[in-house]
């Protein structure tokens, strides 16, 4: 008797897709996502495996290319990583601006900035090694644009606590909100969070039109930061490959 292993549950998953569900209510924190990023960061399957399998279930590729663009952006972040090298470590395409510290802010390590969808998320995160990707935007966004830090120590953070951590994807997508990585900066107001994440919150530092953002100082709900902190991620070690050459190949 064959008894299903947890390979098969996570090919199980896949199968289970909706990607046309997926590109209309994605942005959503409750929305249909697929929660198969952290098999796909460790290898376990590939983007290529999940794009044929979504192939051969027939569906037209034109009709769910906002999932195929997400697939092809994981991709692309470990592609320009082979490219960079360490190069992704520091500011890729422009110097982070509007910089005042190179910490992170501790109410935001402690989910206390006050935004409750950004509290919730962080406390999430904590709790199971899961963020939504709008509400790592939001953080992000918190944090580098906001709170004025630069990308790199609250990327580290992140990247520590995440369950489908994936330095590249996560490092790149910092920079893309910070303005390192792109060409301007990413901001996300109170109205746009309580839209997509279901809150209630008013009356926050965020609740501004966008043309206001730029002239904002740093809320004092962030202005303690630690510089402190370390966020070490030490992954295991691995023996090169050794290929026996007197062996005939398949």
């Amino acid at each position: 008797m064959n008894f299903p292993t947890e390979y098969d549950a996570i090919l199980e998953r896949m199968m289970r897709i909706d990607p046309i569900s997926y590109a209309q209510n994605r942005n959503y924190i409750d929305g249909n996502v697929s929660y198969l990023s952290p098999y796909i960061s460790r290898g376990v399957i590939s983007t290529k495996q999940v794009l044929d399998s979504l192939i051969e279930r027939g569906f037209d590729t034109q009709k769910i290319e906002k999932f195929i663009q997400e697939l092809a952006w994981r991709d692309y972040w470990q592609i320009t990583w082979i490219a960079k090298g360490d190069g992704i470590d520091s500011d890729l395409k422009s110097p982070q601006t509007d910089i005042s510290n190179h910490g992170i802010s501790e109410n935001i390590v402690c989910a206390r900035t006050g935004i409750q969808a950004v509290d919730n998320a962080i406390n999430e995160l904590y709790e199971t090694g899961y963020m939504h990707n709008h509400a790592r935007m939001y953080t992000a966004s918190l944090a580098c644009n906001i709170a004025k830090s630069h990308w790199k120590k609250p990327a580290q953070w992140m990247y520590y606590h995440l369950l489908d951590a994936d330095w590249a994807s996560n490092a790149l997508s910092w920079q893309w909100v910070s303005g390192a990585n792109s060409s301007k900066k990413y901001f996300a107001n109170q109205e746009n969070i309580n839209t997509y994440c279901g809150t209630k919150n008013f009356h926050t530092y965020l609740d501004v039109s966008y043309d206001h953002f730029p002239l904002e100082q740093v809320p004092h709900q962030l202005e303690i930061v630690d510089t402190s902190a370390v966020f070490s991620t030490w992954l295991p070690q691995s023996s090169p490959l050794k290929v026996n050459h007197s062996k005939p190949s398949l």
